[in-house]
């Protein structure tokens, strides 16, 4: 796995570039209990859509848990989340697509020709010819790369058929494993509720560790 996740990460990096966004009007984006209670099913797809291909910065595996969580417990419903689910990360990855292809267009500026460099391309072009299946379906399961894989497949040019079938995939497993761990985890632990703050964290711990050893990998002598 480390092959194609440093790969991606990199060309990422070199592609559409890197920011970090902060602000205390974001806040509530973050709040997933928040999020869930007040918004419902229309939060959720909103928030997992941007996440998957279009704004890295916000909660992805922690909100399908804790909305699994919450459906065991309190008015969501299972066989509705898991369906919303699918269909806005689905759907944010195809724009995330659709963005990456007409990044491209860009290179008309001197500041996005800086960025998006001839040779960038070319190598992330092979880079997909060869990881591109695996790529789309497994990172799904990564914080960051979910958001940049398919801008990056879009600047690539992946065929769009290949996107779809995968992503597809991809969706179905990510939205439905998730959801229902934290749905069954809370049909049998119901007090697991109750330490939700601190799930959450650990959640995002651990989603989080691929990126960590990537990183630590590539600072080695």
């Amino acid at each position: 796995m480390g092959d194609w996740l440093s790969g991606i990460m990199i060309l990422s990096k070199r592609i559409v570039g890197s920011s970090i966004l902060s602000s205390p009007a974001m806040n509530n984006f973050f709040d997933i209990p928040y999020i869930i209670t007040t918004y419902g099913y229309l939060g959720i797809f909103i928030i997992v859509f941007l996440e998957s291909g279009i704004f890295f910065a916000l909660p992805g595996d922690s909100l399908l848990f804790t909305a699994g969580l919450l459906a065991s417990v309190f008015s969501l419903q299972i066989y509705i989340l898991i369906p919303v689910i699918f269909i806005a990360t689905f759907l944010g990855g195809v724009i995330g697509y659709e963005i990456g292809v007409h990044l491209e267009k860009l290179n008309r500026y001197v500041f996005f020709r800086k960025i998006l460099k001839k040779e960038h391309i070319e190598k992330t072009h092979v880079f997909f010819n060869k990881h591109g299946k695996f790529t789309v379906i497994f990172s799904r399961f990564v914080p960051i790369a979910r958001t940049f894989v398919p801008i990056v497949a879009g600047v690539a040019r992946m065929q769009y058929r290949l996107f779809i079938k995968y992503s597809l995939i991809s969706s179905f497993l990510w939205s439905t494993i998730i959801t229902l761990v934290g749905y069954f985890l809370g049909e049998i632990f119901p007090h697991i509720k109750d330490y939700l703050s601190y799930v959450v964290v650990l959640i995002v711990f651990v989603s989080a560790l691929p990126i960590v050893y990537e990183i630590m990998r590539e600072s080695r002598p």
